[in-house]
């Protein structure tokens, strides 16, 4: 027998010790025991929970009863006879016999209607009793009709779950239907020879599986696509193929999980439908750029004509650059070729590639561009198209290099052709600037233009004041200067840009690669970069750390990181310490007294307000006394990429092992997170501007 209905025979022999210790016959009748009591075969609560198709068990332990009565609806059933918990099915052991009522201790239950049932216990007594259970409490009545008698009339209330019935719709691409199943719909999983066969290509077209189940009140769902190996547990579920070949779709399970586990179940319906994924076709697109403007572009089921006639014409002028981007969405390609004829390169893999064409030519064909997918999941394959192009490369006269300073103090620049006449009023045409770290910031002019008479594609240009290595000088020329080639081009403007100073010194660090922490440390007393040491004497003075996340020189850099700045103290980092004690002292400065010309790169991320707070300091370990701060102003650092900070510092001895410093102490903002990275530490000697 159920392992529940021993547990109520050993409650009824229990009872059966305490309450008949003697007869009652033989008691005094104001001495007999008279109480309510019951035991049910699943956990006392107000509304009891049970699957369909499922009993429980009742049994009433009340003592000193007149009259005991069980009563059931006409839906219910009670069960007799030797059956388990075992059983499938309960329908042979339904006691007809015993119609809706019966006067038994014990009844076993059938429920076979979901929704809220009632079996009723009916008692009477010739005295009031009354119920103090954990659930309920009950008072006898007086008998509507019988004097004397005391009623205690209970209704048990059972909330019976219908079987889950799983139920769902599948669409393809969102809009079209391709199957609906319903929660009577009974699907045959071992045959799918009437099954719909769904053509999809795979990376292109979407499946969705809407969940509708109500029937039996589920709690969750998983979605088993077994053969596309994709698992939900969501309501809706979208999948989009990344497979080939053919497949069953999968199946439903539909779950309930309830405070008793009387009601949990789960239910799987398979989902009738075949898959056939095939691979992809590649459709090539493709846009091309002409100073940043569109000028063709190549879509899906364009059309290119045959005669280059009808083909764009695009006309550059040498050195000029077109942009070629790849625009392809169909097909999952990974890769693709640019093969362009008279470009610098002859073939080109980006997806936005840069193309120079540094030859003068008439029109000829742009060339082509292949969109390229290679092994994987999938067939290697590849399309190609003709770039309809017909292209015209001109002479022209075009700034082709950097502004550099030379030993001379002249600046010099590359031209794209040679340079054959200039303009006598042509210095006038550029503007000039200079800065330097002392404080001098002035407008200043070109007094001479002239070529370069070892090369006359390299323009010479000579400031009409006397610079020093350590300025910044910024030039910019309007094009009106009247300088041309041998066939009348003209040079064309061009923005302000710095000049690259020419400065002979090298980096005053013994050992630049330690200086700039491409050496790994040990721990984080050396902030994990050999020939670094932080601070630990001062709060949370160890959040220096060597990463390799960020660079701008080798591959590594120094980050700090602080959570929250109003609760973090000052954060300072050293070079050289724990290497010059009783090992070399090579990650310092033995420079000679003089001015130098100190720079750093900084990257602050995008969203950290940081705009002062940081110190340099530089320390002669031997000479206590040799000590330089500084301050740099951090403002104008544009956020997201690495920006070179530039110092200018003056020392009056001569060093013996100088080391720097960084520093935070009160960083403005003083709250919120803070992080950033230092990298490519450089000290060199420069001339002073007076």
């Amino acid at each position: 027998m159920k392992k529940i209905v021993l547990n109520i025979l050993k409650l009824t022999l229990l009872m059966s010790i305490v309450f008949s210790c003697k007869k009652d016959e033989e008691l005094p009748d104001e001495a007999k025991v008279r109480a309510v009591a019951w035991s049910i075969s699943e956990e006392h609560k107000d509304t009891l929970e049970i699957n369909i198709n499922n009993y429980i068990s009742f049994m009433d332990l009340s003592q000193g009863t007149l009259f005991h009565q069980w009563e059931i609806t006409d839906n219910l059933h009670f069960l007799s006879g030797d059956f388990t918990a075992s059983e499938e099915d309960y329908t042979p052991f339904i006691d007809n016999a015993k119609g809706s009522k019966t006067e038994d201790i014990t009844v076993h239950v059938l429920f076979e209607e979901a929704g809220y049932q009632k079996v009723r216990l009916y008692n009477t007594y010739d005295r009031k009793v009354k119920h103090n259970g954990l659930s309920r409490q009950l008072e006898a009545v007086p008998h509507e009709t019988e004097t004397g008698i005391w009623v205690i009339d209970t209704a048990f209330t059972v909330d019976v779950y219908a079987d889950l019935a799983p139920a769902f719709y599948v669409l393809k691409n969102g809009v079209d239907t391709l199957c609906v199943v319903g929660a009577e719909d009974v699907i045959d999983g071992s045959d799918d020879s009437d099954w719909a066969t769904v053509n999809l290509v795979a990376g292109e077209d979407k499946l969705t599986f809407v969940d509708t189940t109500t029937v039996g009140r589920p709690t969750e769902r998983e979605w088993n696509l077994s053969w596309l190996g994709e698992t939900s547990k969501q309501r809706i579920f979208e999948v989009t193929p990344m497979k080939i070949g053919w497949g069953r779709a999968g199946n439903l399970t539909t779950i309930r999980q309830g405070s008793s586990g009387r009601i949990n179940q789960n239910i799987a319906k398979t989902i009738p439908l075949n898959l056939n994924v095939k691979a992809p076709e590649i459709h090539p697109q493709y846009e091309v750029y002409k100073d940043g403007m569109l000028i063709f572009a190549f879509n899906e089921g364009d059309e290119i004509p045959s005669n280059t006639d009808q083909w764009m014409k695009v006309d550059l002028k040498i050195n000029e650059k077109l942009t070629f981007v790849d625009k392809t969405v169909r097909g999952l390609t990974d890769s693709r070729e640019w093969t362009l004829n008279n470009a610098e390169l002859p073939v080109y893999t980006d997806e936005t590639s840069e193309v120079t064409y540094p030859e003068i030519l008439n029109y000829f064909e742009a060339g082509t561009f292949a969109a390229i997918r290679t092994a994987g999941d999938f067939d290697e394959a590849r399309a190609e198209v003709k770039i309809p192009l017909m292209i015209k490369v001109d002479e022209a006269l075009l700034k082709t290099s950097d502004l550099m300073e030379n030993s001379a103090k002249k600046i010099t620049f590359e031209t794209s052709i040679p340079v054959a006449s200039i303009g006598s009023n042509a210095a006038n045409s550029f503007k000039v600037h200079i800065k330097n770290l002392s404080g001098h910031d002035a407008a200043s002019s070109i007094s001479r233009v002239e070529v370069d008479p070892s090369n006359n594609k390299k323009l010479v240009l000579t400031v009409g004041e006397q610079t020093y290595n350590s300025d910044q000088i910024f030039i910019s020329y309007d094009g009106n200067g009247d300088i041309r080639s041998a066939t009348g081009n003209v040079l064309d403007a061009f923005d302000t840009e710095q000049v690259e100073m020419y400065i002979t010194s090298t980096n005053e660090f013994e050992n630049p690669e330690m200086i700039d922490f491409e050496l790994e440390g040990v721990n984080v007393q050396d902030a994990f970069a050999t020939g670094w040491w932080v601070d630990n004497s001062v709060v949370g003075g160890r959040l220096w750390k060597r990463t390799t996340d960020k660079a701008s020189k080798g591959n590594a850099s120094m980050s700090l990181v602080i959570e929250d700045r109003a609760t973090q103290g000052a954060s300072q980092l050293f070079s050289i310490h724990n290497v010059h004690n009783g090992g070399p002292n090579n990650n310092g400065m033995k420079n000679p007294a003089g001015d130098y010309e100190f720079t750093f790169d900084i990257y602050i991320p995008e969203g950290v307000d940081f705009t002062s707070g940081l110190e340099t300091n530089f320390q002669d370990l031997s000479n206590s006394d040799d000590k330089q701060f500084l301050t740099p102003d951090l403002s104008d650092v544009e956020k997201g990429q690495w920006v070179t900070v530039t110092q200018h510092i003056t020392f009056d001895k001569d060093g013996n092992r100088r080391q720097v410093f960084f520093g935070i102490d009160t960083p403005v903002p003083s709250t919120g997170r803070l992080e950033f990275y230092i990298d490519n530490i450089v000290v060199r000697a420069i001339e002073l501007r007076p």
